[in-house]
């Protein structure tokens, strides 16, 4: 039976959580001790460390996918990682459209779920290229067919066949199509307090713009912790010679107040020659941008420019992002330095080079390929 408390008792219990009752957390502060609040829903079960992993790794993922649906749905096709973030997964559903095209993933050999959402304008507009349209897909209010899902179904399995490739390094996973459905909360993928990683991307079928939404189980990072460690040192080689076309030997760039800039810059190719260029532009990056194009001779379309910064304090170091189109076809390069301009610069080379090596593929493929008959 539960005792009930008497009035004296409450009072004495009231006393001791007043102003005398908080000296000791008072003293605590004073003496430089701070709380921050917990949320339990909501637990980091992953570091900021493997957070940085997995964001390098899908950076790889998101390029090297990009190439391989431009190929497939001959057009145009960009996808770059946005965020990283953990959630519980009702809170993923919750950021999802409804209906959308949503997946539930096998990670074999684990027995935890994922999950993959395309949004519905990308989804509608690869639909509408697939069978012979330009890709320009007027907004439809309405959930994907049975036969547009089957349509999907080849895209989604490039991007899964790109992902078990990305994360080899990592861990021999298999990402497959478990289940599919037009409204998310159909399918079973996690509980809803589970803990997951939220990867969203920014992805654009020729004119069309939206998002992709893949969810991982924290579990997962954590059962290959030991592998997580090094996953994007791993992942990093040198450079072949091929790839390596055009190296930045020095930058100098110069700016005044009215944002005018001269850029120029010293590239060294892979045969010996080197060679100066300099050029003026909107601003040092835009400067010495021009200046690298002239050099080489690669003019490209520039998309996008991104910076962001991966660590602090006096060294802290920046991440330049740049994105490209050059013949229909979207290249990206990506920077770590001290220096946002040298970042941005370096990334920039990154994509003139991959330029270069596609160039020379296509040019070895012509050459080994038998001439056509004569008609």
């Amino acid at each position: 039976m539960s005792k009930i408390l008497s009035q004296d008792e409450i009072d004495a219990l009231l006393a001791e959580s007043g102003p005398a009752g908080r000296a000791p957390r008072a003293a605590e502060e004073a003496a430089g001790q701070s709380y921050a609040p917990y949320n339990f829903r909501r637990p980091d079960r992953i570091s900021k460390d493997q957070i940085h992993s997995l964001h390098f790794l899908h950076e790889r993922f998101a390029r090297n996918v990009s190439q391989s649906l431009a190929a497939y749905l001959r057009s145009t096709t960009d996808l770059s990682l946005a965020s990283v973030e953990q959630f519980a997964y009702s809170e993923f559903l919750m950021s999802l459209a409804d209906p959308t095209a949503y997946y539930a993933l096998s990670l074999a050999p684990f027995e935890d779920l994922g999950g993959l959402e395309i949004n519905p304008a990308v989804a509608f507009a690869m639909v509408e290229r697939m069978l012979g349209g330009t890709g320009q897909a007027t907004p439809v209010d309405r959930a994907l067919t049975d036969i547009e899902q089957n349509v999907i179904d080849s895209v989604v399995k490039i991007l899964l066949d790109s992902l078990t490739e990305t994360w080899k390094p990592v861990v021999d996973l298999a990402f497959g199509i478990r289940g599919r459905e037009t409204r998310p909360q159909m399918l079973q993928v996690a509980s809803p307090n589970d803990t997951v990683l939220m990867l969203v991307f920014e992805m654009r079928v020729g004119e069309t713009q939206g998002m992709l939404n893949l969810c991982l189980p924290a579990s997962i990072v954590e059962k290959t912790d030991t592998h997580f460690a090094g996953a994007f040192d791993r992942q990093r080689r040198e450079p072949t010679p091929r790839e390596r076309t055009w190296l930045l030997e020095n930058l100098h760039v110069v700016s005044d107040s009215t944002r005018f800039a001269t850029g120029r810059v010293v590239l060294r190719h892979v045969d010996g020659r080197i060679l100066t260029q300099e050029s003026s532009g909107d601003g040092p990056v835009d400067a010495a941008l021009k200046a690298i194009e002239q050099a080489t001779g690669v003019f490209v379309k520039l998309r996008k420019f991104e910076v962001r910064s991966v660590s602090s304090g006096e060294d802290a170091q920046g991440e330049a992002v740049v994105t490209c189109e050059y013949n229909g076809r979207s290249y990206r390069g990506t920077s770590v330095t001290t220096d946002i301009v040298e970042s941005g610069v370096r990334a920039f080379i990154e994509v003139i080079n991959a330029i270069e090596s596609s160039r020379r593929r296509g040019a070895d493929q012509n050459e080994t390929s038998p001439p056509a008959a004569a008609v």
